[in-house]
């Protein structure tokens, strides 16, 4: 597929994660890091083995598996969800770890447009519908619907906009 250069990453939360949302992850890492060793200490050389220290222990873990999510989702952007609008068709994924959807212009009867999603009906009755809610920047959605119309007049697909 040949690209328009039009991508929209549809972040959740896992993607989501940036420069002060990691900066809190490491200094919790760190902090995790150090309760480990203390906490290995208490169940191993003590053998004080109560459930409140086995539960801090676990508990301990969260930030530390944050921080390696966050690093992971960042290193393989594969499982981004995401639309991406090529010269011959439309390629999304919807959420983390689904199966990336794609289809040809030539197979789209019409595109309904909404605020914050995108319905594709396919010539064979099958609707395709993309959440754009987590788009914030408006420039962003007009330059998604204003591609779209685009697109539909060159292709003569069906277009409509509405309010829902």
């Amino acid at each position: 597929m040949q690209d328009l250069g039009l991508s929209v990453r549809l972040f959740s939360r896992p993607y989501g994660v940036r420069s002060q949302m990691e900066r809190l992850l490491l200094l919790l890492a760190l902090l995790s890091v150090a309760l480990h060793g203390w906490l290995l200490y208490q169940l191993v050389a003590v053998r004080d083995l109560h459930s409140a220290v086995t539960f801090l222990y676990l508990f301990s873990l969260l930030p530390f598996t944050l921080f390696l999510a966050s690093v992971w989702f960042d290193h393989n952007p594969g499982y981004q969800r995401h639309l991406t609008l090529y010269a011959t068709g439309v390629r999304y994924r919807l959420g983390f770890m689904q199966r990336e959807h794609d289809f040809d212009w030539e197979e789209v009867e019409s595109i309904l447009v909404g605020q914050t999603v995108v319905h594709f009906e396919l010539k064979n009755e099958e609707w395709h519908s993309v959440n754009l809610g987590s788009v914030r920047r408006e420039q962003t959605m007009q330059r998604i619907k204003s591609e779209l119309e685009r697109i539909a007049t060159n292709k003569e697909i069906r277009f409509q906009i509405t309010d829902q």
